[in-house]
Parts: structure tokens; C-alpha cells; sequence
């Protein structure tokens, strides 16, 4: 009967290893599509260069709503409001 319950053990364990298996390869398989869309898109190689890339054009951006408020307020000036 202790026998019996180990091999129940076992095969639970490598049912349970085959699954965690295949959902590694489905993993490693959307990462690598995900890898291939940033370069096909953004032409970076890695997420430290998209990290890097989304930080240049978060400033970018950041610079160019401050510039748009300060045209606004000028011309806001300039009409008199």
C-alpha cells in the first residue's frame, strides 16, 4: 500500500513537471515574439534599450507639454484673457 501511494506520488509529481515544462516553452515562445515586436517596432535589441527609450521619450514629451502651456499662456496674454 506504501508502495502504491509513493507511485501515485511520483506520477502526480511528473504530471505536474510536464505541465510546468510546457508552460515554460509557452513562455519562452510569447517572450520571444514580444523581443522580436520591439525590434520590428522600436529597433532595441534588449529591455534595458526599450527602458532606456521610454525614459528619452517620457522627457521628450515632458518637454514639449511644458512648452505647449507656456505658448498657450502666452497667447492667452496676447488676447487679453
Amino acid at each position: 500500500m506504501n508502495n502504491d501511494n509513493l507511485g501515485q506520488r511520483l506520477l502526480k509529481l511528473k504530471e505536474q513537471l510536464e505541465k510546468k515544462k510546457e508552460q515554460r516553452s509557452q513562455l519562452q515562445g510569447e517572450l520571444k515574439s514580444l523581443m522580436k515586436q520591439l525590434k520590428d517596432e522600436f529597433d532595441v535589441d534588449t529591455l534595458e534599450e526599450a527602458e532606456a527609450m521610454l525614459e528619452e521619450q517620457t522627457e521628450a514629451l515632458n518637454k514639449l507639454e511644458q512648452e505647449l502651456e507656456t505658448k498657450i499662456k502666452e497667447l492667452e496674454e496676447e488676447m487679453g484673457e
